[in-house]
């Protein structure tokens, strides 16, 4: 073997072993820098720019001191590395991507089913109405509808109570202008006619308020709880949304209605 760190040059080398010195390699140039607006942030490296970087130290090794195989071999398995993280860091972006556009794709079709089904319920709502025209509604309140033959019933929740009952009927001034009694009142939610108070004559037509007690285990009245109870005569929407009217002129949202009767 020879000794390397005696020999000053590699041109010392040309007299005794006849070679032609190699022409000295011109340097490489330099790597142009990425174009403006290329996506790509400094501190990322993508394959490319990698290649670039092995294939230039490649160029300007010394010659007299190449690159060690295993060296090289150990780069190029790190490149390997690299572009295998690259392609999956591309993959997982892509998947965001797509579960990110179903997100939006579900949150259409849950908004799309939302306003079907609100169609659905208006619809199903407005043909009930139409059914209930003619008929008995009966929702929260203390109002009281007399026909122009005296007919009529109120609608009561005694809970517990049940004994003799008395009906006290108010005009729209506010005076009491009849009151009668009934026996036989049964606990719980219940409808009385007006022709079982035997009022003579009887009410006149009209609209009023009325105030229903029942005696308790003491024999004492007690308030109980009142509806009001009236023939639907008619129906308009409203918006679209379907109102009735019991009597002749009290307006209701269908949606308030606790009970229809025939």
């Amino acid at each position: 073997m020879f000794d390397i760190t005696r020999i000053a040059s590699p041109t010392a080398l040309a007299p005794r072993f006849d070679t032609v010195a190699a022409p000295p390699q011109a340097e490489a140039a330099p790597t142009p820098p990425p174009p403006i607006g290329s996506g790509k942030k400094n501190d990322a490296l993508g394959r490319n720019e990698f290649l670039q970087l092995l294939v230039a130290q490649m160029k300007n090794q010394d010659p007299l001191n190449p690159m060690d195989g295993q060296e090289m071999a150990a780069q190029l398995a790190q490149f390997s590395q690299v572009e295998q993280l690259i392609d999956i860091n591309e993959s997982l972006q892509t998947v965001a991507g797509s579960q990110v556009e179903l997100g939006l794709a579900m949150e259409d079709l849950t908004s799309i089913t939302v306003a079907q089904g609100d169609a659905m319920a208006l619809l199903l709502e407005q043909s009930m109405a139409i059914n209930t025209v003619g008929r008995t509604g009966v929702l929260d309140g203390n109002q009281l509808f007399v026909g122009r033959d005296g007919s009529g019933s109120i609608t009561i929740d005694s809970g517990a109570l049940e004994g003799v009952g008395r009906l006290t009927v108010v005009n729209e001034r506010g005076d009491a202008v009849a009151t009668g009694s009934v026996a036989g009142v049964r606990p719980g939610m219940q409808s009385i006619d007006l022709e079982d108070f035997g009022f003579d004559p009887p009410l006149p037509a009209g609209r009023y308020t009325f105030r229903f007690d029942v005696t308790n285990a003491t024999g004492s009245f007690q308030q109980a709880q009142t509806y009001t109870t009236g023939r639907i005569t008619g129906l308009r929407y409203e918006q679209g949304v379907p109102t009735l009217i019991l009597g002749d002129s009290l307006s209701v949202p269908f949606s308030s209605l606790l009970q229809i009767r025939s």
